[in-house]
């Protein structure tokens, strides 16, 4: 198992991470959405699957984030502290 410590510092880099990339698909949305950059049938269901794996991302960072926050509290209930 894996120490505070080690939690401590992989749910800072997962922060950081999640900051960084958290709107990288932010602007190719934002375009497929204008009508501008691709229309037609094709550019509506890329620009489906675009949003949606945004929302995965999102869900997915978030999910890193809650489960290491979450372990950081149980192990400070439930262990000693390093």
């Amino acid at each position: 198992m894996p120490t505070r410590a080690e939690l401590v510092n992989a749910l800072r880099r997962a922060q950081e991470l999640s900051d960084q990339h958290w709107h990288c698909l932010d602007k190719p949305v934002l375009q497929m959405s204008s009508g501008r950059t691709w229309t037609g049938p094709a550019a509506d269901a890329f620009a489906g699957d675009l949003t949606r794996q945004r929302l995965e991302m999102w869900r997915a960072l978030r999910g890193v984030i809650d489960h290491l926050q979450e372990t950081i509290r149980n192990q400070t209930v439930m262990g000693p502290r390093d």
